[in-house]
């Protein structure tokens, strides 16, 4: 006899479950090396035990979870010279997109990325400092990387600047929410969507390259953070 095929509703719970609960770590909510309670998550996101550890079994295989025999699952660490290594790929993968997109992005994807830009022009101008808006901070910061990676056509490039942002992502999220960044990183988004423009194909990768630069010195601070918490 076989199985009964999961109905539409339960597949659209599984996938709610993992997306709130990746957003959740992803946010900061659940901070790293956190233990993660069962009981209260499945609670507080309304579902069931069984799609809430289905969810942290796909989280596991993503690193973004840990499990432990006979204790459940944490948080993952955030092992900083990992991270360093993952942005010293993402700054060529960067600077390489951004060059290729001077090539070929058509102008409908380049205001897409100048729209991008106005909105965290106008977040900052807001001067608010929420959770909120912290969350949307690294939505847009990642937003506007995948659409020019995109913009390039070469499915290639996207695939891997994909993969590469995912295992980022946790990384990029203390970046916003524990280093005071001033501009939330405006000036250098601004200075990769006008090369993009100007379809200057040098200046566009050298500001790509810059601004990975500055996310490796952050985490040179995150670095002391995290140091002086496990003191």
């Amino acid at each position: 006899m076989k199985p009964a095929k999961d109905t539409p509703e339960l597949q659209s719970v599984r996938q709610k479950t993992y997306n709130d609960l990746k957003k959740l770590i992803l946010s900061g909510k659940l901070r790293p090396t956190e233990r993660v309670a069962e009981s209260r998550l499945a609670e507080l996101l309304g579902v069931s035990r069984t799609p809430l550890r289905e969810a942290l079994m796909k989280l596991e295989k993503e690193g973004l979870v840990v499990g432990q025999r006979n204790v459940g699952y944490r948080v993952a660490d955030v092992d900083i010279d990992s991270i360093c290594d993952l942005l010293v790929v993402r700054e060529t993968i960067d600077a390489k997109a951004a060059e290729l997109a001077c090539e070929r992005a058509t102008e409908a994807d380049l205001e897409q990325i100048r729209q991008i830009v106005r909105e965290m022009e106008e977040l900052q101008q807001s001067n608010s400092t929420g959770p909120v808006d912290a969350a949307r901070e690294l939505e847009l910061g990642l937003q506007i990387h995948k659409d020019i990676a995109r913009s390039t056509r070469n499915s290639a490039l996207i695939r891997i600047a994909d993969q590469l942002y995912e295992q980022l992502q946790l990384a990029l999220s203390l970046e916003v929410l524990w280093i005071d960044l001033g501009d939330m990183g405006l000036q250098e988004h601004q200075a990769i969507a006008k090369a993009l423009s100007e379809r200057d194909a040098k200046a566009a990768s050298a500001a790509a390259s810059n601004h990975v630069q500055s996310s490796l010195r952050s985490m040179t601070r995150i670095r002391e953070i995290l140091k002086h918490r496990k003191l």
